[in-house]
């Protein structure tokens, strides 16, 4: 994909600066994906606002249109000044014991994977350090992003659909029962739900899947989850 001309990219930071009053700086730390790009110069979209993204040096250079990404940087209106940029796979493997050799990966078994969970056909495979990203697509025609360790243990998944696609908290909170969502979670095989935190186009919730690992879910104010994090285990003593 070509990177936006710069017309384009000029106009969305001008609607990014003009659309915000002015704010205090401060530390930041956010997920989200690369919706426009200039070189080095990013926005990202966090699911409940867009945010123009000046890194320090040419680190931005490396991110594609599509690309998953985390910031952390100094917030100022809607512009962070990032100190750092990084894909948000490599932070989870940063703690994990490194791998002496490169463990080929079992397309078979992570495809099959996939299938349990109708996330529809590989279409894209890539190593990440020590995590493989899979893209898929699933029946209802939205790209899926898949993370898998070398072991092939799926470690996260992201269902991409657009802020549009997903109702805003604004127009549906105040019609949503908290014990519908728990029944909602319940039907999709989560136990244990414990509401977390509200966004603009999603609730986060702690939880069981079914391996009994304990998650972090995405779910937007219909109830549906669309993302799920697996969470690190204690250490071992």
């Amino acid at each position: 994909m070509q990177p936006t001309p710069f017309k384009a990219l000029a106009a969305a930071i001008c609607t990014l600066a003009l659309s915000a009053p002015l704010a205090a700086q401060e530390e930041v730390r956010i997920n989200g994906e690369v919706v426009e790009r200039f070189n080095d110069l990013l926005v990202v979209d966090e699911g409940d606002r867009r945010l123009l993204i000046r890194p320090e040096g040419s680190s931005g250079e490396r991110f594609q249109i599509g690309d998953d990404i985390m910031v952390e940087g100094r917030l100022e209106g809607d512009t962070v000044t990032a100190s750092s940029l990084r894909h948000p796979e490599s932070e989870s493997s940063a703690n994990a014991p490194r791998q002496g050799r490169v463990i080929a990966p079992d397309v078979a078994d992570l495809q099959r994977q996939l299938s349990e969970r109708r996330f529809g056909e590989m279409v894209e495979l890539k190593r990440r350090d020590d995590v493989y990203r899979i893209t898929s697509i699933n029946e209802e025609g939205y790209d899926v992003r898949s993370y898998f360790s070398p072991e092939g243990e799926l470690i996260e998944w992201h269902i991409k659909r657009p802020g549009h696609d997903r109702p805003h908290r604004d127009d549906s909170l105040s019609g949503l029962d908290q014990s519908d969502v728990e029944n909602s979670l319940s039907e999709q095989g989560y136990r244990n739900a414990i509401l977390a935190d509200f966004k603009g186009r999603h609730m986060e919730w702690l939880a069981e899947n079914d391996a009994e690992e304990q998650v972090v879910l995405h779910v937007d104010y219909r109830g549906d989850v669309y993302r799920e994090k697996r969470l690190p285990a204690w250490p071992a003593e």
